[in-house]
């Protein structure tokens, strides 16, 4: 049980390190839980795929694009593919043709693994990009009850008659074929460093994803950075129920989900549905969950719903079981952090930000400040270049440190020296506890001062009309550099506000230079990633499509109380939402 030393990420996954009953189910569908797998069903359904994939002509480097959201299988599949010889990638179902069309022109898979709602775009995508219609296999639900039966049964499926070269085949395909020996071929410590496992697309929030390379030495050392970490109360980890509501595709999922249950006997619940309040505290208080991890807008929602509860006791109630909540992805301010704790078990619950990225898994978790975000995970070390507990450029170091992003030469972003530049600024207080103030790219230059947009958004977010909101600097004076804050604003349901109550709301509650003198402009919606970023560059183009409509407003003083008037008779001085003095 554990006592072999493997440097492949299949070995290590099916080589439990502790003891738990064999018949335990570790991977359960969180809608009907009838649908699992137990240790050795898991690990022959992982040999069979293998095997399936080998008679797909998987050849050794080959990329396969899961192409899915979360479903029993997804775990069975990423290992079955690194197994094979093959590098995984995970991307969202919901993608645009364009965004499928960069992913699959970066990382050339062999094969497309999809869910009936992306397969049009996939076929759509595939042709103008010329992989064969026969390399896209469909993972639907039928997929999923016939492989749990498989492996519950261990009786193969009949082969299908070969499908036409344009026909996409089922993915029961891969279950036709006798699984591969228990022992897969061993990885000295020196390839398995070198040698790629999974790609992971980055956020994409200032432009076109790129994929981050993680080896199998990687993957292997950012979960012994989790296994090892202790828990704020000094206890070694537990035996513990996950459920995992995030996409899968993201690492920071991944990382809770495809070793933990294999090597700890840790039951991991996977929802097929989407996210909603109802869903999570449904699946919380039927499975007794004792860990979830959520991003910043989950957290705003379920705050938000226990609020407008009739009796908010309800809500605590229904999330009775749980004994930890990690909150990442995305920056989330101290004040929901801890109306998020008031949520929880008042003696034996914590919850905490972590912070983490594609390219270094998770190297800061389990803080007791509400608005930090913990200490160092073991074997990770990290810098600040500033004075001790003031701001500064994050830099990190480890065995965790991806291997550089496909199709670019070297490990960009990484020095000689292995120090990685998150572009996070951060710092630590005197009790040891980090603190995540921005990222360099996003501060806003104001008068010589650096301002966070993140703080700005998290004074914002506490207006009981707002219900979400993104800052950016726009520059005032090109010739000095001098930025100001732009807020744009997402109303609450049915709210009246208008920007002049924004701005002053702000300005009370922040110091004078960080006042939002770039204006004040309300959206329909804030453009954001899935784990909850903004997606810095979209706003920059609704930014700029912004400008280019209140051009009309540069012109000399007489045409500008011209056009304002204009403006307001037509009902667009609100929707603009700039705040304009003097004028008007």
């Amino acid at each position: 049980m554990g006592s072999a030393t493997y440097h492949d990420v299949v070995s290590f996954a099916l080589d439990p390190q502790e003891e738990y009953e064999p018949d335990l189910p570790l991977f359960i569908d969180a809608q009907d839980p009838a649908q699992s797998l137990n240790r050795e069903q898991f690990s022959l359904l992982v040999r069979t795929l293998i095997a399936g994939f080998h008679a797909q002509g998987l050849a050794e480097g080959d990329c396969v694009l899961l192409h899915t959201g979360n479903h029993l299988l997804y775990t069975a599949l990423f290992l079955a593919v690194i197994g094979a010889g093959g590098v995984y990638m995970g991307s969202n179902p919901h993608s645009s043709a364009d965004e499928l069309t960069h992913l699959i022109q970066l990382t050339h898979p062999r094969l497309i693994i999809t869910e009936e709602s992306g397969l049009a775009t996939v076929q759509d995508v595939a042709r103008q990009t010329s992989i064969p219609g026969n390399h896209i296999l469909l993972c639907d639900d039928p997929a999923q009850t016939t492989a749990v039966r498989y492996a519950q049964t261990h009786t193969l499926l009949p082969p299908p008659p070969p499908p036409p070269p344009t026909t996409p085949q089922h993915l029961t395909t891969l279950l036709t074929h006798a699984p591969t020996p228990n022992q897969l071929p061993a990885l000295t410590p020196e390839a398995a460093a070198s040698k790629p496992a999974a790609l992971f697309s980055t956020s994409g929030t200032t432009g076109l994803p790129k994929a981050a390379i993680l080896t199998h030495a990687n993957i292997l050392a950012q979960h012994a950075a989790l296994t090892a970490h202790r828990r704020p109360d000094g206890t070694a980890n537990q035996r513990v129920r996950r459920l995992i509501p995030l996409p899968i595709f993201h690492l920071f999922s991944a990382l809770f989900t495809h070793l933990f249950p294999l090597r700890h006997g840790h039951p991991v619940y996977l929802p097929r549905e989407a996210f909603t309040v109802p869903r999570l505290l449904g699946w919380v208080h039927r499975h007794q969950i004792q860990e979830v991890y959520l991003v910043p807008t989950m957290v705003h929602l379920l705050l938000a719903a226990a609020a407008a509860a009739p009796d908010e006791v309800g809500v605590r109630a229904q999330l009775a079981s749980v004994t930890y909540v990690g909150v990442a992805g995305a920056p989330i301010d101290a004040a929901s952090m801890r109306r998020l704790r008031g949520l929880l078990h008042p003696r034996h619950a914590s919850c905490g930000q972590i912070w983490g990225m594609t390219e270094c898994g998770v190297v800061f978790w389990r803080g007791r400040d509400a608005g930090g975000v913990g200490g160092v995970v073991p074997g990770e070390t990290r810098e600040i270049v500033a004075d001790a507990h003031q701001p500064g450029r994050l830099f990190v170091r480890g065995p965790g440190v991806f291997a550089g992003y496909l199709g670019r030469r070297g490990r960009e972003g990484v020095d000689p020296l292995g120090w990685f530049d998150t572009g996070d600024v951060a710092y630590c207080n005197a009790a040891g506890e980090y603190f995540v103030v921005g990222r360099t790219k996003e501060l806003i230059k104001v008068r010589g001062y650096q301002v966070s947009p993140a703080e700005i958004e998290a004074v914002l977010r506490k207006h009981p009309l707002i219900r979400d909101v993104a800052v950016l600097g726009v520059a005032l004076d090109p010739a000095t550099a001098t930025e100001a804050p732009r807020a744009y604003v997402v109303r609450a349901d049915g709210a009246r506000l208008a920007a002049a109550e924004v701005y002053a709301f702000a300005l009370q509650r922040l110091a004078r230079y960080k006042a939002i003198e770039g204006g004040v402009f309300f959206v329909e919606t804030i453009p954001r990633t899935v784990s909850g970023k903004i997606q810095r560059a979209k706003l920059a183009g609704m930014n700029q499509k912004r400008e280019a409509l209140a051009g009309l407003l540069g012109m000399p003083r007489l045409r500008i109380r011209m056009r304002l008037k204009a403006v307001v008779v037509m009902g667009l001085k609100e929707r603009l939402g700039v705040v304009l003095r003097g004028l008007v």
